[in-house]
Parts: structure tokens; C-alpha cells; sequence
């Protein structure tokens, strides 16, 4: 590999395929604008983290991930070790594809490649935020693993087991927004506790959701954390109580962002770290990063600030 190399890890199964077919079309597009660049295609879960440490470790001076957020989670991923330090100095970019994509919407970027071309030729950085988050995994193994845009528990996490574990004959979207309101009329709020920082008083209450946010977006365009900044060292962290039928009422203020004002309902606490626990340590409550479902609690949240050179 060439030292200035620019490599794109491709999810092939994106967007039912069409993230593929797409970046080939263009493919000849892109390298005649950036000069090397050579492709990597996923084969399998986690295969990304893969890809994105060895072409770092062979001196690619970007890695770019070609598909949706759950692409971005992991090859971000990649750019650090499996205790979490940064293997080097690469850049990272992305070239979003489908309709959804939360992380681009942070920064107010659309779905069009050429746009992501346009980014990646300038090649200018701006250094952000990561989250990392130590939970346990279905094996009950403690794990660590960074995300770059948002991390949950709760609903969320069971949305996401809901549409793993379901048919996708109706294609994504449609298996999503089943599960979504599957999930609303079945998931009972289950009872937290999080430590905020070095605050001894710990908050305790029965949350339909806990957003620990580094964007502003989650869940295919819903505005959780209208005031985050990927590069202020802080996550924010969103609380949300009551019952899922009662917040189908307030779902236009979530895409508006405006549902913190629901002072009833919502809460917002801005900090560098949560640790996050089951009151009854007999309860199995999910968590969800970046759009996937790794695991469970007891778990804690964490920014760690500037720790990844965003192509902007």
C-alpha cells in the first residue's frame, strides 16, 4: 500500500446492495480526484475494525467508511487498538449512503457522494469527540468498544433486538419502524441508576430512554440532543421518562428537538462520564451504539474528547 493511500471500507450488504453498485458506478470518479485509493469490502460482522487497523498500520493517511452509521461505528472503531489507544494518525471520512445516516446530520451533510468527494478532495480535519462505552456483551464478557454518535439504553436497545431478531422481507426501513412501535406498546421503563461524573448523588428513576450523545441525532432523523458538540468533551446525556404509548404524542418535537422542553418528561445533564446500573441487578437492559445492540448494563459512559481527525 502506498503511504498517501486512501482506503474506503465498503459494507456491500448496505442498503440491500445499492451502497455497492452505487460506489462502483463512481468509483473511477473518485480516484481520478484523489489520486491512490484502494477498496475493502466487508465480509462479515466486525470485519470493518479489521480492515481499518491494517490499512492504518500500513500507512493509509484516511480510511473511509462507505455505508450506514453501523459502518461508521465500526470502522471509527478501527482507528483505535482493544484498549482503546489510537493506532495513528489517519483521518477518517465517510461516504453516507441510503436515507438515513444520524452522524452526517450533525454536521449538516446530505446523502449525495459527490458531496463526500468534494470533502475528501479538500482533505481539511477538525479533531472530535468519541464515546466509549465498557459494558457487558451477550456472552456476559465485559467489553469496550468506542462510538462516535450516539450510545442508549432502554427502548432503543430493545428497538434494535426487535428488528435483528425480525424478518427484513420489507426491507429496512419498514422492519425498523415495526419494530419501533412494537417496542413503544411493549417495553416496560425499567429502573437506573447513573453516576454523573464525580457527583456523589446519583439520579435513580425508571427511564424509557437514556440518550448519551456526542451528535445531535439518532433513531433515522430524530433531533435527541439538539445542543451537542462533537468536539466539546462532553456528552449529553438525555433522560426520558414515562411510558412509550405517552410519547408517541410528543414523536414531532423529537425530530424538532424540542421535546427537552417537556420539562415532565425530559431531562438533560451535559458531563464527561455516566455510569449507568440496573437498580435490580436481575434486570437485563439493553444498550445500543451507533444504531447496533452489543450487550447490556452495568455500563459506563465516557467522551473521550479530540480523539478522532474528522475529514470535514
Amino acid at each position: 500500500m502506498s503511504n498517501d493511500a486512501i482506503v474506503f471500507v465498503v459494507n456491500p450488504k448496505s442498503a440491500n446492495g445499492a451502497t455497492l453498485r452505487r460506489f462502483d458506478r463512481l468509483r473511477a470518479r473518485f480516484a481520478a480526484a484523489l489520486g491512490t485509493i484502494e477498496v475493502r469490502l466487508t465480509e462479515r460482522p466486525r470485519h470493518a475494525v479489521e480492515l481499518t487497523r491494517d490499512a492504518i498500520r500500513a500507512g493509509a493517511r484516511a480510511v473511509v467508511a462507505v455505508g450506514g452509521d453501523g459502518t461508521n461505528n465500526e470502522v471509527v472503531n478501527g482507528f483505535f487498538d482493544d484498549a482503546g489507544a489510537a493506532l495513528g494518525s489517519a483521518a477518517f471520512g465517510f461516504v453516507c449512503s441510503g436515507t438515513g445516516g444520524d452522524f452526517r446530520r450533525t454536521f449538516g451533510q446530505s446523502t449525495d457522494p459527490l458531496e463526500a468527494l468534494e470533502r475528501l478532495r479538500r482533505f481539511q480535519t477538525r479533531d472530535i469527540d468519541v464515546g466509549r462505552l465498557r459494558f457487558i456483551d451477550h456472552e456476559g464478557v465485559e467489553r469496550s468498544w468506542m462510538y462516535v454518535n450516539s450510545g442508549s439504553i432502554g427502548l432503543v436497545g430493545k428497538v434494535v433486538e426487535i428488528a435483528n431478531t425480525s424478518s427484513k422481507a420489507l426491507g429496512p426501513q419498514v422492519t425498523f419502524l415495526s419494530a419501533a412501535v412494537r417496542g413503544l406498546f411493549s417495553y416496560q421503563p425499567q429502573r437506573v441508576r447513573l453516576h454523573f461524573d464525580d457527583d456523589a448523588n446519583p439520579v435513580e428513576d425508571a427511564f424509557l430512554l437514556v440518550s448519551v450523545a456526542n451528535g445531535k441525532y439518532f433513531g433515522g432523523g430524530m433531533k435527541i440532543a439538539p445542543d451537542a458538540a462533537p468536539d466539546d468533551g462532553l456528552l449529553d446525556c438525555v433522560m426520558v421518562r414515562g411510558a412509550g404509548p405517552g410519547l408517541l404524542r410528543h414523536m414531532p418535537k423529537l425530530y424538532l428537538g424540542t421535546h427537552v422542553e417537556v420539562a415532565s418528561m425530559v431531562s438533560v445533564r451535559r458531563c464527561r462520564k455516566v455510569r449507568v446500573e440496573p437498580v435490580d441487578a436481575n434486570d437485563r437492559v439493553l444498550v445500543e451504539l451507533d444504531g447496533e445492540q452489543p450487550g447490556r448494563l452495568p455500563g459506563t459512559f465516557e467522551a473521550v474528547p479530540r480523539a478522532l481527525r474528522l475529514l470535514a
